[in-house]
């Protein structure tokens, strides 16, 4: 059995390597240095945390508590308070790396790989959001995939983008006054 759990434990830490690369709110943590200097050691460290508990853990852990672990490391190590479901999507395919290499299929480990290896050297995009009065009402999870279909949605979620928000130039007369322009009407 022994023998067994090394191909397992290095296919699954493949995998969930490659993923945490591909996840857009840990890369941009990551390339911002919101870990310290010490950022993308982390990033390996919460790897080992996460492979840890799947190899301790008899039943394995399931993909709430991976997404309850990795919103709580995100907050501690990174100070990122996630609100965009993207922790459930990675906890999803972690959960889904761990039975695939307990069967010892490796092309879903093969293909976060390859997409890991694309991702490598290009910085990531990410878009500020003002937010909305919507961000002060409750929802009530209706938004979920009731398919129960594991359709290949890893890697996909949404990228943030920077949005350009240019200062209008103030309006300088010849003699050096700024022109005020009344905003709104009375």
């Amino acid at each position: 059995m022994a023998s067994d759990a090394l191909p397992i434990s290095v296919l699954f830490a493949r995998g969930l390597l490659a993923r945490l690369a591909l996840w857009p709110a840990l890369r941009i943590a990551v390339h911002q240095n919101w870990g310290g200097p010490q950022s993308a050691q982390k990033q390996r460290w919460l790897a080992g945390v996460i492979t840890d508990e799947f190899e301790a853990s008899l039943p394995p852990p399931d993909s709430e508590y991976i997404e309850t672990m990795l919103l709580q490391i995100m907050d501690d190590e990174f100070e990122v308070a996630l609100e965009d479901g993207s922790a459930f999507d990675v906890a999803r395919d972690v959960v889904r790396l761990w039975n695939d290499a307990k069967e010892g299929k490796d092309d879903y480990v093969k293909d976060l790989e390859m997409q890991a290896d694309r991702m490598k050297g290009k910085m990531p995009q990410y878009e500020v959001d003002a937010g909305s009065a919507s961000d002060w009402e409750d929802s009530d999870g209706d938004n979920e995939d009731e398919s129960g279909s594991d359709s290949e949605d890893y890697g996909k979620e949404a990228i943030p983008q920077l949005l350009d928000h240019a200062k209008e130039v103030p309006d300088v007369d010849e003699d050096g006054f700024t022109t005020v322009k009344r905003r709104g009407g009375r």
